[in-house]
């Protein structure tokens, strides 16, 4: 059975933010569906910590799990795969990088199974302990649930291949 991971960030590699700190509303509401009407929002890569000290290098500059930011050279090196799942959309700015719009949607949550901490109206506020259905998740390498802001998951294959691949700057929790 494939283990599921979700992107995350690296210490001391480079973050890439919006320069609008209310662009983060619009990658938090990418919702699976493909965007056609995409308007570029401005970006700033942070190549320096706050105190001063460099960044290293990123193939994938940190942005959050929901939204992976992918360079140049982790399109090339990835991208075949990545198109089946999702669309890659541009941004401007410093750092020469796209975000992953993850298309592939899956009810793959066992709620059953997984510890889910719900709002009074029954809606997912967090998932503690995730537990997926594995004849939903099939072979596909990455997807997204049917929830606001969900994290982008990936399976063994998808994490391979990237460490196949000689990029850097990216890191992979292991959920279920």
């Amino acid at each position: 059975m494939n283990r599921i991971y979700c992107f995350e960030g690296v210490d001391g590699h480079e973050w890439l933010l919006p320069v609008d700190g209310e662009e983060f509303e619009r990658f938090f509401s990418l919702d699976g569906r493909a965007v056609q009407d995409w308007d570029p929002p401005e970006m700033t890569l942070l190549t320096h910590d706050e105190s001063g000290r460099p960044r290293a290098y990123s193939d994938f500059p940190w942005l959050g799990e929901h939204a992976p930011i992918f360079r140049r050279r982790a399109i090339e090196r990835l991208g075949d795969v990545a198109l089946r799942y999702g669309q890659f959309l541009p941004l401007q700015g410093e750092g020469d990088a796209w975000l992953y719009n993850v298309t592939n949607v899956l009810d793959a949550l066992d709620e059953e199974r997984a510890r889910i901490v719900r709002f009074d109206d029954g809606s997912i506020l967090a998932i503690e302990d995730y537990a997926f259905k594995a004849d939903v998740i099939g072979a596909s390498e990455v997807f997204k649930l049917p929830m606001r802001a969900s994290p982008v998951f990936v399976t063994d294959q998808f994490v391979a291949r990237v460490r196949n691949s000689g990029l850097v700057g990216v890191a992979f929790t292991p959920l279920w």
